[in-house]
């Protein structure tokens, strides 16, 4: 064999290898894990929160890899802080999308940040679940792609009133921090308390990080409201209960469980005496939850445990991977116009992850039933059906002393 039969062959050999690699890659690139992001919270007012989040993503992720992934697959997750800050979960956002080509988006715990992550979902066709709770975040054509996996503001407003009336409080007044989501609570919270017979005797909006709410506070105690609704954040509460106290209010007030909850944030803050008797609202996982019970082992929580915000995003990781598999694809409208199926069917309820793909590869009839509530789905992304806790502080811990529905 001459030099030029060999420089030939050589030359063959390269382009041959070349030719294959060229295409084998996008197949192994298939083959691939795929990537799920999740947006939580790890500062700002909902830092109490994003550790539970991430948590409860993982926890998802881990049952459903071990029960053979998705379409063949493993999950990955992909964690990024949005600040609870819109501007830093917009950067986060991006470079989820476009640098780590993650197919969903989780989490958002922040109404602010979900509204101002929302438009980029919808133009990169991903899909967006999250925890806010504004009433904007559903409304519009989300082509599919948007879905609320905690309860909106004007649910959460109508069970506040429904606190209100259940407690006997005849009168009442509001202190609200000018957010997109506290707003959306009012209105139906005062809709619900005066057509129970219940009076509002004065409202007094603010805004975030103020240097003193003290001004604010006074006004709001002149007509003396047997009860004081806050809306508002765990920071801002804090410093709200701190003047009422100081003023020796002897009132109820009430705020909301993301707030006077916060995994113990909170009474932190201001101390056990200060957030004595203080009441807070949430929304609850349903009792005798198998997805919430099995989500509570994977963490290494006791039974009794209230994490809703974990139990959101753990349904949330798992819908998007039952949805993944029933749709067949990773497109994020696809994979949203499945999620209704998957939970507002007739069939029998499963709470398992692994025995709701074993059902889905079998072709058997099945609902998900969460773990933060056996919910259905309504046509705008909103869920139904939800459950509301109504909590009492005693001695520095959150008493559960009724459900709402």
């Amino acid at each position: 064999m001459n030099l030029v039969d060999l420089t030939r062959r050589s030359l063959l050999g390269v382009t041959l290898v070349a030719a294959l690699t060229t295409l084998t890659l996008p197949a192994m690139a298939q083959e691939g894990p795929i990537k799920l992001g999740l947006l939580a919270p790890f500062s700002g007012s909902g830092g109490p929160y994003g550790t539970e989040e991430e948590e409860a993503a993982k926890a998802a992720v881990a049952l459903i890899n071990a029960a053979g992934g998705v379409l063949g697959r493993p999950l990955e997750l992909v964690v990024a802080d949005d600040e609870t800050q819109p501007t830093a979960g917009v950067a986060a956002a991006r470079k989820l999308i476009d640098v780590d080509k993650v197919v969903s988006i989780s989490g958002v715990w922040s109404s602010a940040v979900a509204l101002a992550v929302k438009p980029i979902a919808i133009e990169k066709g991903v899909l967006l679940t999250t925890n806010g709770s504004a009433d904007e975040i559903t409304q519009g054509d989300s082509k599919n792609l948007v879905w609320r996996f905690q309860t909106n503001g004007k649910d959460w407003g109508d069970a506040f009133g429904k606190a209100f009336l259940k407690d006997g409080v005849k009168t009442a007044s509001i202190l609200v921090l000018q957010t997109p989501f506290t707003l959306s609570t009012i209105q139906p919270f005062k809709n619900t308390f005066t057509a129970g017979g219940g009076k509002i005797l004065d409202e007094i909006n603010f805004n975030p990080n103020q240097p003193s709410y003290r001004v604010e506070v006074d006004k709001i105690l002149q007509s003396e409201p047997e009860a004081i609704f806050v809306a508002a954040y765990v920071n801002e509460l804090s410093a709200v209960v701190k003047e009422a106290y100081r003023n020796g209010y002897e009132g109820t007030i009430y705020a909301y469980g993301n707030a006077a909850g916060s995994n113990g944030q909170f009474v932190a803050n201001v101390g056990k005496d200060v957030a004595e008797g203080v009441h807070h609202t949430q929304h609850v996982p349903v009792e005798k939850s198998e997805a919430y019970a099995l989500y509570l082992k994977s963490i290494g929580k006791p039974d009794g445990t209230v994490m809703s915000f974990g139990a959101q995003v753990f349904d949330q990781i798992v819908l998007t991977a039952l949805a993944i598999e029933k749709a067949g694809s990773t497109d994020g409208a696809r994979i949203g116009a499945a999620f209704p199926e998957l939970v507002n069917g007739d069939g029998p309820s499963i709470g398992n992850p692994a025995q709701a793909l074993e059902a889905l590869r079998a072709g058997t009839a099945f609902r998900y039933s969460g773990a933060a509530s056996d919910f259905r789905f309504e046509a705008n992304g909103d869920q139904s059906n939800l459950a509301y806790g109504h909590f009492v502080i005693k001695d520095g811990v959150s008493e559960l002393v009724d459900v709402i529905r």
